[in-house]
């Protein structure tokens, strides 16, 4: 491999930048990993740098392959990732070319590599899994998805059988969305508690959550999925028909999750119990809608958040709006606060039983009340 006149560009993160979520060991020692990368478009390459150099990365970057191969000639350390286009420079190299160099030296063979294509008709697909990149990406990507993708494989083997991760460093969310841009199949699969969700392709084709299954399991996996999990790629693991693609998860599902997070984040823990003031609810009755009365039934001081949220008949983000707000108006207070205030909970009003007047109109907009307060 013969190096080029071309001269690579080596950006580092700041001393207080936090390194990036390879595993703690190696964060606990302060380590950075190299990410190559080549990109012709001068202001793709300085937005796809920054975002990786801001996340903690050390990024080697240069317009063409052929600056990059000191990087992995003999006798050097060699990165933990390699990003590169599937267009050649003039009488230059390719980046499936140069994937598959790499994949014949036994001292590269593991390196992970991502691909980039311009055009999603004429994505070389065929010949990507043929010289067995990492994954395919058409352009234009998101800097954050090659962040997200990068955290999964920089520094591991390109062929384990699972990557790890955990939500607190990579929301689940942000992962599929990377997932979903890639041509990829394989699942995404909960280690603490039992969820998982299969993508074939960049579409989500079938979903697993605390027994329910498809959209709504889809839609509570990463509502309420947390703790570590594992990415399994294999076409065997992606079973079903396509649910969701890139376009809908991005434009509809992906904002409802950052809601449902901002909405979580204003102090109302998934594992607390609430019961309700009785006495506050009298005094705020004449301005609350109808429809809260099957939210306040469920707060029974023994039932959790959690738990309401998936019993009640109104979508998960309209019942926290709805708690939120209640308890921000001092309805809804912590169980605890109730049972040491009153020995002997009153009786629910007979308003709030099924049935009741609280029933006979749906209430159907938007609680434009907590909306300001979530914004």
């Amino acid at each position: 491999m013969a190096n080029s006149t071309c001269v690579a560009s080596v950006l580092e993160p700041a001393p207080t930048a936090p390194c990036a979520d390879v595993s703690p060991r190696r964060r606990a020692i302060r380590f950075r990993p190299r990410v190559l990368l080549a990109e012709p478009q001068c202001e793709v390459r300085t937005a796809l740098a920054q975002e990786l150099v801001g996340a903690g990365f050390e990024v080697v970057a240069a317009p063409v392959i052929e600056a990059l191969l000191g990087e992995l000639s003999e006798g050097g350390p060699l990165p933990h990732l390699v990003l590169v286009p599937t267009e050649a420079s003039p009488d230059g190299l390719d980046g499936l070319t140069l994937c598959e160099r790499l994949r014949a030296e036994a001292r590269t063979a593991s390196l992970p590599v991502y691909v980039f294509s311009r055009d999603e008709a004429s994505a070389p697909r065929e010949r990507a899994e043929a010289v067995r990149v990492d994954d395919l990406l058409v352009q234009p990507v998101d800097p954050r998805v090659v962040v997200s993708l990068a955290r999964l494989k920089a520094g591991r083997g390109a062929f384990a059988p699972a990557y790890e991760a955990h939500t607190v460093r990579m929301p689940l969310s942000q992962m599929v969305r990377a997932l979903l841009c890639g041509s990829r199949s394989g699942r995404v699969e909960l280690r603490d508690n039992e969820g998982w969700l299969a993508f074939r392709q960049g579409h989500v084709v079938d979903a697993s959550y605390e027994g329910e299954r498809g959209l709504v399991a889809l839609r509570r996996l990463l509502f309420f999925g947390s703790g570590a999990y594992a990415v399994s790629f294999g076409d065997a693991l992606a079973q079903g028909k396509p649910l969701l693609s890139p376009r809908v998860f991005t434009s509809l599902l992906l904002p409802a999750v950052e809601r449902f997070t901002a909405l979580c984040a204003l102090g109302i823990p998934l594992p607390a119990r609430l019961s309700v003031d009785f006495k506050r609810l009298a005094d705020a009755l004449h301005s609350l809608p109808d429809d809260v009365g099957q939210v306040i039934r469920l707060c029974d001081g023994q039932r959790t958040v959690h738990s309401t949220l998936l019993e009640c008949g109104l979508p998960e983000i309209t019942t926290l709006e709805v708690m939120t707000f209640l308890y921000a108006q001092g309805v809804l207070v912590p169980a605890n606060f109730i049972a040491e205030r009153e020995p002997s909970s009153p009786r629910v009003p007979p308003f709030f039983e099924p049935g009741g007047a609280l029933d006979e109109e749906p209430f159907s907009e938007a609680f434009a009340a907590v909306d300001s307060r979530a914004a």
